[in-house]
């Protein structure tokens, strides 16, 4: 469904774009709204194909590796969605003044972006995309810790609320009991 509505937004506009990177990143990266809207230029390394993600709750830096298809993501919104401004903000207004986003615009675009798809998304929000991603990440295999520090959790259970309709899942990451020997 992610991918369906990636795939449903127009970029013929601007807006379309600006949109449709910010979607992109919280369903591949699983930031927060407000650490998305608190990207800047500087966010992005081109050489060394990182991004650099300051998470608001745990007050730290995360550096994520960016994919080839990602960095093509962002330098299209670039050409193609960005107004012309010096400001140093990655996502602004697509409307005039030009300015940066407020966290809850992403909130805001995610829900008009879901009406305009005629999907069956009515009544989620844009977290939804970060829970989906921890959703791959434990499919795949990945550890609930490595998931949490991905998503700036302070601790398990934060990361388990979104994981937490995944018993099976979980049951299939989880490291076995080692058995005690008989006396």
């Amino acid at each position: 469904m992610v991918q369906e509505l990636l795939r449903s937004i127009d970029r013929r506009q601007s807006a379309g774009w600006r949109d449709y990177a910010i979607l992109y990143l919280m369903a591949h990266y699983g930031p927060r709204p407000c650490e998305v809207v608190a990207l800047r230029l500087d966010s992005v390394d081109w050489q060394a194909k990182t991004l650099r993600v300051e998470q608001r709750k745990t007050r730290s830096v995360l550096l994520l590796p960016l994919a080839d298809r990602t960095l093509r993501v962002i330098k299209r919104y670039l050409y193609a969605g960005r107004p012309g401004s010096t400001r140093a903000d990655l996502f602004l207004r697509a409307r005039s003044p030009s300015g940066p986003l407020k966290h809850t615009a992403v909130c805001d675009l995610y829900r008009s972006r879901v009406e305009r798809s005629g999907l069956a998304l009515q009544g989620t929000s844009a977290y939804c995309l970060r829970h989906s991603f921890a959703m791959r990440l434990l499919e795949r295999g990945v550890g609930i810790k490595a998931i949490g520090d991905v998503l700036g959790h302070r601790g398990l259970e934060s990361t388990c609320v979104y994981l937490r309709l995944q018993l099976d899942a979980l049951r299939d990451v989880a490291l076995p009991v080692p058995q005690a020997e008989a006396v």
